[in-house]
């Protein structure tokens, strides 16, 4: 069980970051001062009617001037190089702080603060200290950790198109459950979210937990099949995850020696390359580009190339792609 303790002093944030924050889309905030790693703190929105969420605790709190890259910080974070660069104009430096953020168990109503927009960025103390623990993380330890790492180093986000596609359909999932579905998933993906993607065991999709251990190589081989038969049975449970995520997969362009492993038509033209085993070789990318061009003629450049496989992906393959 997790060790409970009393939080009494909150930050003051946008609503827009402290939510962020809590869907786990960002790891950072920007206060107006530096923050001892360590402290903990509730996070207050600077809004009319105020609940608190969450609380959280800072991992790190960085210095930062107009030296630094802006285009990469704003891919890592929610801000925009534009307000980054009014923020320095109004002050010389950033102050970025790694938060971690845990969600209370229940919300914590406050009266209204009539000053708090002048508290912007700042800490409050709290009229009842507020009851936390460690519970309800917003991302686990190992997804944090490579987070952090990310930002630290300020290394360029890896999935910057789901990313963008999230940020396009969050304002459908309360209208739409299909879009709030598609929401879920990507941020399960992106590690923005903890929950599992499967909260409750169904019989009819129980193959999914087959796609890692399909794509195995090692694995086919201590079953006595081949390489050719352990990429073949990867690229049919592939071929079955893109059907069931709702890709119209054409059965004209199937795999085999000079074919394509995958097309999908719709809703947009995706082709795909799949390779089983415990890295993804560098020439996956130049037989996608090879036997694509083949088929697909002047329409491939205008096609999404995927190449799907368990393993990590080599250097080489990094730079090729």
């Amino acid at each position: 069980m997790n060790q409970q303790f009393s939080i009494p002093t909150a930050l003051c944030l946008p609503v827009p970051d402290i939510e962020a924050l809590i869907q786990g889309r960002t790891i950072a905030a920007l206060p107006k001062m530096f923050i001892r790693p360590g402290q903990r703190f509730a996070l207050y929105p600077t809004d009319s009617s105020v609940s608190i969420k969450a609380w959280a605790k800072c991992e790190l709190c960085q210095i930062l001037d107009e030296t630094k890259p802006l285009d990469i910080l704003s891919r890592l974070t929610i801000w925009t190089p534009n307000i980054l660069k009014e923020i320095l104009q109004k002050q010389q430096y950033l102050f970025l702080a790694y938060l971690r953020v845990y969600q209370l168990t229940q919300l914590q109503e406050i009266s209204v603060n009539p000053n708090i927009q002048d508290k912007l960025g700042k800490f409050v103390s709290l009229p009842n200290s507020l009851t936390a623990s460690e519970e309800k993380p917003v991302i686990n330890d190992h997804t944090f950790a490579q987070r952090k790492h990310q930002l630290e180093k300020l290394e360029p986000p890896l999935h910057r198109e789901l990313e963008e596609l999230q940020s396009a359909i969050a304002s459908l999932t309360i209208s739409q459950p299909a879009a709030k579905q598609l929401d879920d998933d990507i941020k399960i993906f992106l590690g923005w979210s903890s929950h599992k993607l499967i909260q409750q065991p169904d019989p009819d999709l129980a193959w999914i937990n087959n796609i890692a251990k399909l794509g195995d190589r090692s694995i086919e081989q201590d079953e006595g099949k081949s390489n050719y038969q352990a990429g073949t049975d990867f690229e049919i449970i592939a071929r079955r995850s893109l059907d069931f995520l709702g890709f119209k997969v054409e059965e004209n362009y199937k795999g085999g020696a000079g074919g394509l492993d995958l097309f999908c038509s719709q809703p947009y033209p995706l082709v795909c390359e799949c390779k089983a085993g415990k890295s993804i070789p560098n020439r996956a990318v130049e037989e996608l580009d090879r036997i694509g061009k083949r088929h697909l003629k002047e329409n491939y450049l205008q096609a999404v190339r995927l190449i799907i496989g368990p393993g990590k992906p080599t250097k080489n393959l990094k730079e090729s792609a």
